[in-house]
């Protein structure tokens, strides 16, 4: 409550009277007046766009035949609705599984329409959570809606799955903005009659509300309290030019051309017709906080709405002809130039010590290499994608050096995709390096249906810190990574703007570090980042090494088989190797989270010891464990509330109370 106070009392000094309504709001909801507000019901459309042959779809467990669309595959929703209030927000689950032996895309747009209500439409939006460049602008996040989608590829036989717990590509999202400050909307405005018509509404437009300021305005006698900046410094104007920038549509707002009651062209034809951004003045956010009061008290009394979303759901088979190319001067040259999507090996390539193989900035780019070998004779870097380039590398096998030299492929801000693929014999198999040279892009990575080998680290991932809103991805699918040190590495840093910030995702995969007494399967010491891992196996040395972030297990084994270690001996930096299968390492100060489910886990070492905290009495450190078998006791206080732990067979097994 004193935060609210502290609010109140500035609002009182700087006329920052909007603080005050937000700390009013803040403080009720958190009373607990609105725990169901409204319902949303997804439901999915599908179009077709071209080369789709078969015809069985499946969504909330109903599969029918989608005659006019021939779809080979299923697509799946989740069948529980999504229980929503102000400021909310969550993972849609969506499942689509490609049974076609051809590379597939499914692009993955949003209606609203029935939706009647145009304060709802006005504030739930559902968006893509990864960066974008559109039109020459870096976008945080991509909305769906009727004219923008977001494009999932899918390899052959591939499935991408979609959940709050899991993902092996960006999450899709929802949302209910807490404040209603403005959004982006597809309209159109009559010149001569003077009047605008909104249409849909893309994407909200958000800022602090607690750091806007306010101020008198007096016209024909009447006065006004007026929003005077977003932040303390910025104008409306300023910042709508500013947001302008970053939109991701054509060119920069110009508030000497706004319109309307305020409402500023972004992407507009001769007609009037186009994308605005409209900012709310302060009375329509105050409007807007009644609006959400009676939908909250509506809920209290059981009268909460449901709302329905149609997501559009379009696939197309990627059947692109593909440019043969068999020199590393041909395939420099196809890159350069941008022919053809589909680069296609012809032959073995060599990549000289002294000219690596460079993805351009922008540029994107797919090589099949038909089953041959790219070769790097380079201490260095083999192959380097720059920021905002994308390279999707498939059926074939880098080579390197050997294993105390050289990268097999270096990104910084770009996308990366490895299917199909063996990479051996470099000090760096994967090297994410996105904290490199202040960076403000987000890599992704995915590994699927491939195989990895390396010396120092096999896949090494560094985020950017505070340089942008976005985590840098790395998905490991399906896939054997190994490694004579540490297979997947982080890095705690926080130097710059730091090396934290990173989501990893290992589903149905082996992570196995073959080091005899040093080295890890995975070792995360990077802050306010997330390891999920599921359906896998980790095995090292030391399994897993955790000194920040969040960690899930989820019906995994994981295996310490180095030598016991009693009393570990931390460092400045790195860890202890202990031989333990999960050893949480608290010196740093960051916060520690460890969550453990599933029947199938099992957690052991070749020394029964199965999980240790060093310090014991950190109070940086939680875990939770809901599930699982272990080689040794656990504490009664790192077990789930709803769980047992029993002993069995000379393990100790914990388990969810079937009543709960």
């Amino acid at each position: 409550m004193a935060r609210y106070l502290k609010k109140l009392n500035k609002s009182n000094e700087t006329g920052s009277a909007a603080a005050l309504k937000k700390a009013q709001k803040k403080i009720f909801w958190q009373a607990g007046l609105a725990l169901t507000t409204i319902v949303l019901t997804i439901v999915i459309v599908f179009t077709m766009t071209s080369a789709w042959y078969t015809n069985v779809v499946q969504t909330s467990g109903m599969v029918f035949q989608a005659e006019a669309w021939g779809f080979d595959g299923e697509i799946v929703v989740a069948q529980d609705a999504i229980v929503a209030a102000p400021g909310d927000e969550g993972a849609v689950h969506l499942e689509v599984q490609n049974t076609s032996k051809t590379m597939t895309a499914v692009s993955v747009s949003v209606s609203k329409a029935r939706i009647t209500e145009t304060p709802m439409r006005q504030r739930l939006y559902f968006y893509v959570d990864t960066q974008m460049t559109r039109e020459g602008e870096t976008m945080d996040r991509v909305y769906l809606n009727s004219l923008d989608s977001y494009t999932y590829t899918l390899f052959s036989e591939g499935k991408l799955t979609l959940t709050e717990e899991l993902h092996n590509d960006a999450q899709l999202k929802w949302q209910w903005v807490y404040d209603m400050l403005g959004y982006y909307v597809l309209g159109s405005w009559d010149e001569q009659t003077q009047y605008f018509s909104e249409i849909e509404y893309l994407r909200p437009v958000e800022y602090d509300f607690d750091d806007a300021t306010t101020t008198f305005r007096t016209e024909d006698g009447q006065t006004t309290l007026e929003l005077a900046t977003v932040d303390g410094e910025l104008t409306m104007d300023e910042y709508v030019v500013e947001l302008s920038k970053t939109d991701g549509y054509k060119g920069t707002v110009d508030p000497e051309k706004v319109v309307g009651k305020g409402y500023y062209p972004v992407e507009v034809d001769e007609n009037g017709y186009g994308v605005y951004v409209y900012l709310c003045s302060y009375a329509e956010i105050e409007m807007a906080t009644q609006y959400d009061t009676g939908l909250a008290q509506a809920a209290a009394e059981g009268t909460g709405e449901s709302y329905e979303i149609q997501l559009v759901v379009s696939a197309q088979k990627n059947d692109e002809d593909a440019l043969n190319v068999g020199t590393l001067d041909a395939l420099n040259t196809a890159i350069e130039l941008g022919t053809g999507n589909v680069l296609q090996l012809t032959d073995d390539i060599t990549i000289p010590a002294d000219a690596p193989l460079v993805i351009p900035e922008g540029a994107q780019v797919m090589v099949d290499l038909n089953g041959y070998t790219i070769r790097s004779e380079s201490a260095q870097r083999a192959i380097e994608a720059l920021p905002g380039s994308s390279v999707t590398l498939v059926n074939g096998q880098i080579v390197g050096p050997g294993d105390s030299q050289g990268y097999g492929v270096y990104a910084v801000g770009a996308e990366v995709v490895l299917s199909d693929m063996e990479l051996n014999s470099f000090r760096y198999g994967l090297y994410v390096g996105d904290s490199n040279d202040n960076n403000e892009k987000d890599s992704k990575v995915r590994i699927v249906d491939s195989k990895m080998d390396a010396g120092l680290c096999t896949v090494f991932v560094s985020g950017n810190g505070y340089g942008s809103k976005q985590q840098t991805q790395l998905v490991v699918e399906h896939s054997e990574l190994t490694g004579s040190n540490i297979v997947i590495c982080g890095n705690g840093s926080t130097a710059g703007n730091g090396r934290w910030g990173t989501d990893i995702q290992i589903i149905d995969s082996t992570i196995r570090s073959t080091g005899g007494s040093v080295g890890a399967g995975i070792f995360q010491p990077q802050r306010d980042s997330t390891l999920t891992i599921y359906n896998s196996i980790v095995s090292g040395p030391t399994g897993i090494a955790l000194k920040g972030g969040t960690a899930e297990i989820v019906d995994s084994q994981i295996t310490g088989t180095g030598p016991q270690v009693l009393t570990p001996e931390p460092t400045g930096s790195g860890y202890a190797d202990t031989g333990d299968a999960i050893y949480i390492e608290t010196n740093y100060g960051y916060e520690i989270k460890l969550v453990i489910r599933g029947d199938k886990t099992v957690i052991e070492s070749d020394h029964d010891h199965a999980l240790r905290i060093f310090e014991e009495d950190a109070t940086n450190v939680s875990v939770i464990i809901h599930a699982g078998t272990f080689d040794e006791e656990q504490p009664e206080d790192r077990i789930a509330v709803n769980s047992t732990q029993v002993a069995q067979n000379g393990k100790y097994v914990i388990y969810v109370n079937e009543e709960t």
